[in-house]
Order: structure tokens, then C-alpha cells, then sequence
């Protein structure tokens, strides 16, 4: 498992990377006030060159997707795309995914926004979608291995 899949799996698990976000974006914090209104200017980093690389780091709406690998499953194949910005998932969605049968494009209508929630929120540890096992399957290994790659 890549470095950041292994980063990304606890905090998406637990909800600790929204918290984090949270703290990052709360407008007191960034005024250099704590929500209490104590002033924590002391507390705040004086080192410029650390202030610039946090200015520097990528952000979800400046971040490029990534493509994954194709993987052929039973039904036809998954790929998936994902945006990520330094070791944030920010989206995942399938750009291909089995429609050579009727059956296969009507499970793919509903399993594959499914999966692509689940992914978003949860990277590569899916719940699944009940019905959909190979496409599923196909999703979780293309995720996996693009973020392996990075």
C-alpha cells in the first residue's frame, strides 16, 4: 500500500482529516485569535520560510486529477480518476466503467455514483455496492494503484 493511501485510509475512517480541515480553515485560528478570543500571536510560527511553504501547499481547488490504471473485471473494465492535492483525496470518480450488457449498464447507473461517494469519503476502503462485487472490486484495485503510484 503507497504512503499516502496508508495516511488516508485512518483519518478518512475515523472523520480525523475533516477535523483537521476544520481547524486549519476556522476564521479565529487564522486571525491568530483562539475562538476564545485570547490573542495567540506568541503561539503563531515566526519562521518565514515556513510560513511560505504552508502558503505554497495545494489546495482541492488547485489540485490536478490523476488518472488510474484500467482494470478488466468479469462485466468490462474500471477505471478511476482522482483529484488529489498533496496527501488530501479530494474526489474520486469512475471515467470507464462495464456497459457490454444491458445488465451491466443498469447496475453501473446506480453502483457507479455510489462508488464514487464512498471513494470521495472514504478512499480505497468501500463498503460496496450490493449487486455491483466485480465492479466494486474493479474500482477499489484502479484506486489502489494510482494512489500506490504517487
Amino acid at each position: 500500500m503507497g504512503t499516502l493511501a496508508r495516511r488516508l485510509a485512518p483519518a478518512a475512517a475515523l472523520g480525523g482529516l475533516a477535523i483537521a480541515i476544520v481547524g486549519l480553515l476556522d476564521p479565529a485560528l487564522a486571525a491568530g485569535r483562539s475562538p476564545a478570543g485570547d490573542d495567540m500571536t506568541a503561539m503563531a510560527p515566526t519562521d518565514t520560510a515556513a510560513q511560505q511553504g504552508a502558503a505554497s501547499t495545494a489546495t482541492c481547488d488547485t489540485a490536478e486529477t490523476v488518472m488510474g490504471p484500467i482494470v478488466t473485471t468479469r462485466w468490462g473494465p474500471v477505471q478511476v480518476a482522482a483529484t488529489i492535492a498533496g496527501d488530501t483525496l479530494c474526489e474520486a470518480h469512475a471515467v470507464v466503467w462495464p456497459t457490454g450488457e444491458r445488465q451491466s449498464r443498469q447496475i453501473s447507473t446506480y453502483a457507479v455514483p455510489e462508488l464514487d461517494a464512498q471513494a470521495t469519503q472514504q478512499g480505497v476502503i468501500l463498503d460496496g455496492v450490493s449487486g455491483a462485487t466485480y465492479t466494486t472490486d474493479g474500482y477499489r484495485e484502479s484506486l489502489q494503484q494510482l494512489l500506490d503510484s504517487l
